[in-house]
């Protein structure tokens, strides 16, 4: 890990509490963001990547709780690091840091927005906790958010209902709800999911602008690789709760070491003349339960380099491919001691 990285996770692991124990949701995640990068995390439904959002801004619901590991965050450049996995979740120094210098764009607007207050409140209630703003100032501030992120008419709309908003606008609002502090990260978890191509390239583009003018950080979660490549700098591919990759967009998509990534990228369709197309090909089988993980590496059941009485049998060592890439499974690097499973 780099000393001047803006967060740090460092071997998180999250469980799911049940009456009768516990289950492993996130088993031993780490990564890092630094000042002004985009990270993309990427993987099927299921893998473990809002859940590790979440607990970045300590919004697990009560079934979930962090059993073990670091969450490092620098709030000031060159300042302190400090450790949000060890604060309250509803603690007044996590509550300063939530939607101040760490924020997030949910996936569903409408589901995040109150239907019962304007969209200019629940702006303001950001502005008005962790700025003081009120009255004139406060409004002044919420119209000149929503004009930020290209709303028409901001100074109406601020006091229209989230219903009275089409879901492009919604997102908007709730990008501009995001940054009404100028955070030093933000945390979008699939903004783009349930708008159409025509709207998701509108707010794509409106990310990188403001990405670009504020500098800040992203964490960028997905499951489609044609926004990663559009919006990353680094990709980190998850599984299962593990992250099982990590690179820069060229290595990922140019150079993928795990077969997992391959078979996302060959899972894309690929346009173009035709003698460039391909057939598709899906990764078989499903994501598995939380509840029965196959034994050694949790993708060996649907790999087509599954490595019999290795690949069932042992975890992937984490090895470095290069000083940016780096991948956990058995067919790379030198052979080390691996946990063997009982």
């Amino acid at each position: 890990m780099r000393d001047d990285a803006l967060l740090e996770v460092r071997d998180l692991r999250i469980d799911l509490r049940m009456a009768g124990g516990r289950i492993g949701v996130i088993d031993g995640v780490s990564f890092e963001v630094m000042p002004g990068e985009v990270l993309a995390l990427v993987g099927e439904s299921g893998c473990g990547k809002s859940v590790t959002a979440l607990s970045i801004l300590r919004l697990l619901p009560r079934e979930l709780a962090i059993a073990s590991g670091d969450v490092l965050f620098r709030a000031a450049p060159g300042g302190p690091q400090m450790n949000l996995a060890r604060l309250p979740a509803d603690g007044a120094e996590m509550r300063r840091i939530r939607g101040n210098r760490i924020a997030m764009v949910f996936q569903e607007p409408m589901s995040s927005f109150s239907p019962l207050h304007t969209i200019g409140n629940q702006i303001g209630d950001v502005l008005r906790l962790h700025r003081g703003l009120s009255g004139a100032a406060l409004r002044t501030a919420a119209s000149a958010l929503l004009d930020r992120v290209g709303i028409a008419d901001p100074g109406r709309a601020i006091d229209r209902y989230p219903h009275e908003f089409s879901g492009g606008m919604r997102q908007r609002a709730m990008v501009a709800k995001a940054l009404a502090c100028d955070p030093a990260l933000l945390v979008a978890d699939e903004p783009t999911t349930a708008l159409d191509v025509t709207i998701q390239a509108q707010v794509l583009d409106l990310l990188r602008r403001l990405q670009s003018d504020l500098r800040m950080a992203i964490i960028f979660i997905t499951h489609d690789l044609g926004v990663v490549a559009q919006m990353a700098d680094r990709v980190a591919i998850m599984y299962t709760g593990q992250i099982v990759e990590t690179g820069t967009v060229r290595d990922i998509f140019k150079h993928p070491k795990h077969p997992y990534t391959e078979n996302l990228l060959q899972a894309v369709p690929k346009l173009g003349r035709l003698r460039h197309w391909r057939d598709l090909h899906p990764i078989r089988g499903a994501v598995p339960s939380l509840y029965n993980l196959p034994r050694g590496c949790t993708f060996h059941p649907r790999c087509n380099a599954f490595i019999s009485g290795l690949c069932d049998r042992e975890f992937p060592v984490q090895r470095n491919v290069d000083a940016h890439h780096s991948v956990s499974c058995h067919r790379f690097g030198e052979a080390r001691p691996a946990k063997v499973l009982a």
